[in-house]
């Protein structure tokens, strides 16, 4: 996958996710494509394309308002989504350490929470439908990293 592509597909999942699914919230948690798309591009593409899918996805969030934390975590997610999980052959291997990373994520936004002053519980209420949604976006993860452009046509003769 060339840098351009990446770009594009992070975009894309971005957009899907700030315009689309943002008014489909379950349990008061919206559901998220982009860690899924970055820990996928991650065990894909390698560390280094993850980190960048994540920091690149970073700055279009933290651009939308959230905070200079979600850039290092989604660039983190993806890197080391990359260097530890190398390559899962079939889209369940993909998707459990998909699941393994996001539950990572969720952790630390756990200990967030607590070092907050709220509870764990409080933090387990947002973070396990959270944990289920972004899961259950996967597949749709899956489909923006096989999207297909047009074929490009070959000039015939100089």
């Amino acid at each position: 996958m060339g840098r351009l592509r990446l770009y594009l597909i992070t975009a894309l999942a971005f957009l899907l996710e700030v315009l689309v699914l943002l008014w489909f919230p379950v349990a008061g948690v919206r559901p998220r494509v982009l860690p899924p798309l970055v820990c996928l591009v991650g065990v894909e593409q390698g560390p280094d394309r993850g980190a960048e899918c994540g920091f690149f996805g970073g700055i279009l969030c933290y651009l939308a308002g959230a905070t200079p934390w979600q850039m290092a975590l989604l660039a983190l997610l993806g890197g080391l989504s990359g260097v530890i999980f190398h390559k899962a052959s079939s889209f369940w291997g993909k998707w459990l350490t998909c699941l393994a990373a996001l539950a990572g994520l969720e952790v630390l936004l756990v200990l967030g929470h607590c070092l907050a002053g709220a509870s764990v519980f409080a933090g387990l209420r947002i973070a396990g439908p959270e944990l289920l949604l972004s899961a259950a976006c996967f597949p749709l993860a899956v489909l923006l990293t096989r999207l297909k452009g047009h074929p490009r046509r070959k000039r015939k003769g100089w």
